[in-house]
């Protein structure tokens, strides 16, 4: 079987490397010059671990290709897999411009003497699929849906550091289909044919239907997880342990322990970006969906509320006779194992405190000076003359009283907190501050630090 996918993006690279895995042939079609050069230099579109060793490994063994020339690899191939990245008008409504000009482009390229499965990948808005199907219909009135060519809903949560994982190893696999083609279960059967073999569910039904699954899937995702960011700051008030928390009320049949984890916020573009359109999907409908809504502005509100609780303790030190206007920051992106730093709780807060005057070093382990990812960066803050990136943990340390830790990366759970204590600037009589929004460490091992926490029943410093 020969796949063509269309698009480089994360997705698109990821499906592919792993449709090799599969056994398959697959092409990478790519329009852009710059990012074309990458790929066929074996450079990912962005980090995700493992997966330059696998593009290595399938261009070596020729069975996976980049190339720029759409029509030639549309009409070789038995199945298209659109992973068009979807642009963004505003928060609540995307720009799907891009991705109607590809299916455009297939429409074109179709051959008309076999059968092709056109998979769309791409996360779309509730109804996507359905005005995609129309328009094939009107554009290429000469070919037969079901007999010629099947447009194929099959949207997947790859969740950004562990993607190769959900996509070999999915929890399931939707797929939606305007009619019940033959030819299309056919087609499905054969590309997914070694996740039917590991007893994976597949969930079959129409377009809308599937497109709202993915959709409510992360909505309640969303809500999980800033339902146990609220559950944190409560135990602080309450002088309760998160910890024991979590552990109590995940033994629960009804709830279990996935995405009950402490953050500085629900970041990435999926995530919120995915609970937004849903919000505002239903909105059009004449509905409000309060839950969802709720999530989101709880997630607001526990991000902005970051950068308010580094003044408090920047205002207590001035308060003592030392102004400290300097802040290490410790994580950009918006999980460990990622480079991803949209909608990042790290980079919001950055940028408020840049805006009260703040001095900031920043350190992650993908965003070092020099480094590719750095272009990433939003110019208002690679621009700002109070904004460092420094090289390590202990040059940030060196630099100032607070540290606040906003990534879970692996490499700080190797600190050497005797180091970083020499290091940063103590005052006589007082402790250098760790504010740490993954609860990466317990209060016994920062014996020589304020430690400050949510929910591990520390002494909470912030009034309320």
């Amino acid at each position: 079987m020969r796949i063509t996918v269309i698009n480089s993006g994360y997705v698109g690279v990821v499906s592919a490397v792993c449709f090799c895995e599969f056994g398959f042939r697959v092409c990478v079609e790519e329009d852009d010059p710059q990012r074309l050069e990458k790929l066929k230099n074996n450079t990912a579109p962005a980090h995700e671990p493992g997966i330059s060793q696998m593009m290595k490994k399938h261009v070596a063994a020729k069975r996976l290709v980049f190339s720029d020339n759409l029509p030639r690899y549309v009409q070789q191939s038995d199945a298209i897999v659109v992973s068009v990245p979807i642009g963004k008008k505003s928060d609540m409504d995307s720009d799907l411009s891009e991705l109607h000009k590809k299916m455009e482009q297939v429409a074109l390229s179709l051959k008309s003497d076999g059968y092709t499965g056109i998979f769309i990948k791409t996360s779309v808005p509730i109804g996507t699929c359905s005005i995609i199907a129309k328009n094939m219909r009107f554009m290429r009135p000469d070919l037969v849906p079901g007999e010629h060519y099947d447009i194929i809903a099959n949207p997947g949560v790859l969740r950004e550091g562990s993607a190769i994982h959900d996509f070999m190893s999915p929890s399931r696999v939707l797929i939606g289909l305007e009619s019940d083609s033959q030819k299309a279960r056919a087609i499905v059967s054969e590309v997914y044919s070694s996740l039917l073999k590991l007893n994976i569910p597949f969930v079959y039904s129409d377009y809308e239907t599937i497109e709202l699954i993915r959709a409510a899937t992360i909505g309640f995702i969303v809500t999980k997880m800033a339902f146990i960011n609220e559950m944190a700051e409560l135990c602080d008030r309450c002088g309760a342990d998160i910890n024991m928390l979590i552990k109590g009320i995940s033994f629960d049949n009804g709830i279990g322990s996935k995405y009950f984890r402490v953050s500085p916020g629900i970041g990435g573009t999926s995530y919120p970006r995915t609970a937004r359109i849903l919000a505002a999907t239903a909105s059009s409908l004449g509905m409000d969906l309060h839950v969802i809504n709720s999530a989101l502005t709880s997630n607001k509100i526990r991000v902005t509320g970051i950068k308010d609780n580094v003044m408090r303790l920047i205002s207590d030190d001035s308060d003592s006779g030392d102004s400290v206007r300097k802040v290490s920051i410790l994580g950009l992106s918006f999980k460990q194992l990622t480079s991803d730093i949209r909608e990042s709780a790290s980079i919001t807060v950055i940028q408020d405190l840049l805006g009260e005057n703040v001095e900031v070093y920043a350190y992650d382990p993908l965003y070092k000076p020099g480094s590719e990812e750095i272009s990433q960066i939003p110019p208002k803050i690679a621009e700002n003359k109070n904004f460092h990136l420094v090289e390590s943990v202990y040059e940030a340390a060196s630099q100032s009283d607070i540290i606040v830790i906003m990534t879970n990366w692996s490499e700080f759970m190797s600190i050497d907190f005797k180091k970083l204590h020499e290091l940063m600037n103590k005052k006589p009589g007082s402790k250098p501050i760790i504010l740490d929004y993954r609860n990466m460490f317990t209060k016994s091992e920062m014996n020589d630090f304020i430690y400050i926490s949510q929910g591990q029943r520390t002494k909470n410093i912030f009034p309320y």
